[in-house]
């Protein structure tokens, strides 16, 4: 009997993906997708979702992963899926930085000293953000990666200033500044921790983003210490999450663990665990698919 092809539609696509795909014993055609290719069309009773005029419903798995700027498109292309029943991968609602805080503080995670106030108010607060988060503090876009519009403020006026010159079509919320030499960047797994890592900030760069130039160090997962995989299993577990990357600051003060974000769609850096992460993550979905097709294992 033929085989029948295994296509994979990611969206977007990690770096290295096909790193994990050639752990698979069988073929797997793979699209490198972008939201920016796809196309929506609603018509009364007839809804279509097209990438790069293609037919989405066609693809054996849809991987679904999404930054802040996108989730909404994610979400609403799970919407789509599951009533078509194309498998894929799990989306959320709409959120942001804020819906994340305000889980994790719920569940008495610890999260740094943390304040948001709208624009509008931002003059009228400086006491509850003097008192809540003092300074140093961080500036961070509510749905902003990488480090971008993140700045670092000393003082009260340093803050006015760098607030008005951030864009206005964006909110922003406010952190305690945790003294650090490194954080750790957990990746969690279908509850599991699968790959870790240590980053460490280049000189004078507040942040551990290695697109802003810090250097990473990959740890075995036995010399993760059991608290830092705690914390970020049951921050990926609160938010619903399959796939996750936890970003954890250690200060170096107090050695104490502080979430700083859990980010949906983490990078995958070339030979390293990430990789084999991501084919967990994978084959955890698509196996499950191959008892409706006719795939065939590579001999």
């Amino acid at each position: 009997m033929a085989s029948t092809p295994f296509t994979l539609l990611s969206l977007p696509t990690p770096a290295s993906t096909k790193q994990a795909l050639q752990k698979f014993l069988f073929p797997i055609q793979h699209t490198a997708g972008q939201y920016r290719d796809v196309s929506l069309s609603f018509q009364k009773g007839h809804v279509q979702v097209l990438h790069d005029g293609l037919d989405t419903r066609h693809f054996s798995f849809v991987w679904l992963t999404s930054g802040w700027n996108c989730r909404d498109i994610a979400y609403a292309l799970r919407l789509y899926f599951e009533f078509t029943k194309t498998p894929h991968s799990y989306a959320e609602k709409n959120t942001s930085k804020i819906t994340d805080c305000m889980v994790f503080a719920l569940h008495d995670l610890p999260i740094p000293d943390t304040v948001y106030v709208s624009r509008v108010n931002f003059e009228a607060s400086m006491p509850l953000i003097k008192q809540v988060c003092g300074y140093p503090l961080i500036i961070k876009d509510i749905r902003g990666s990488k480090g971008k519009d993140s700045e670092l403020v000393t003082t009260e006026s340093d803050l006015l200033k760098k607030m008005a010159s951030l864009p206005k079509n964006k909110r922003f919320l406010l952190q305690r500044f945790i003294q650090n030499e490194y954080d750790w960047g957990i990746m969690v797994v279908n509850g599991e921790v699968v790959s870790g890592e240590k980053s460490y900030p280049s000189q004078g760069e507040f942040r551990n983003n290695t697109c802003n130039g810090a250097e990473e160090h990959f740890a075995q997962i036995t010399d993760i210490p059991q608290n830092i995989q705690a914390l970020a299993i049951q921050a990926s577990g609160l938010l619903g999450l399959s796939w996750s990357r936890a970003d954890i600051i250690i200060d170096k003060f107090t050695g104490l663990p502080y979430l700083l974000e859990v980010n949906r769609y983490p990078g995958i850096t070339a030979d390293s665990t990430e990789v084999l992460g991501a084919y967990t993550f994978l084959a955890s979905h698509i196996t499950p698919t191959l008892q409706d097709t006719c795939i065939l294992p590579v001999s």
